[in-house]
């Protein structure tokens, strides 16, 4: 009797599966991510004026913001990679330093090492804008949860300001 009702279980689950694959339109891929709609962020932050706001729309984002959003976090990863703690450090915004670190520079090289987001994988065709924010979806095995980081731009250079677990952002 035990076999029957997991053969019926993993037959309902495939056929679950199947109907979610086959309610895709025609030609959308899995894999094919350069077409994305916009993505709505739902932040909770809501202090700061840095800080992306949950009464905040989001909107697509210029490819150049996208560009340059995308060379800020690679340049940030690449400090990490090199051991320049105190380069990546002045990558990030004031906001981040206080809230996100608690203006710690040890806390930040701890957490910078523990997450492994030197190695992490970037997904420009993700980004998002909101508010004066610029956000990536930041993906590593390492993570718990893919992340987004989101940049504003700050003494004329974007900067690391804060991140989301993916879950708070929805598409």
């Amino acid at each position: 009797m035990k076999k029957f009702i997991v053969i019926a279980v993993i037959l309902m689950c495939c056929l679950v599966y199947a109907i979610v694959k086959l309610s895709k339109p025609p030609g959308q891929n899995e894999t094919d991510q350069t077409e994305n709609p916009p993505i709505e962020v739902q932040a909770d932050v809501g202090e700061p004026n840095n800080a992306p706001s949950a009464e905040s729309p989001s909107s697509a984002v210029p490819p150049t913001q996208v560009e340059a959003v995308t060379k800020a976090l690679t340049e940030f990863q690449s400090c990490l990679k090199d051991g320049k703690y105190e380069q990546a450090w002045e990558l990030t915004s004031e906001y981040f330093k206080q809230r996100g670190c608690n203006g710690s520079f040890e806390k930040f090289k701890e957490v910078c090492d523990r997450i492994g987001l030197a190695t992490a994988t970037v997904h420009p065709q993700s980004g998002v804008a909101m508010d004066e924010s610029v956000g990536l979806l930041v993906t590593s095995p390492s993570f718990e949860e893919d992340l987004y980081f989101f940049f504003i731009e700050e003494d004329g250079q974007w900067k690391l300001n804060i991140g989301k677990e993916a879950s708070e952002v929805t598409r």
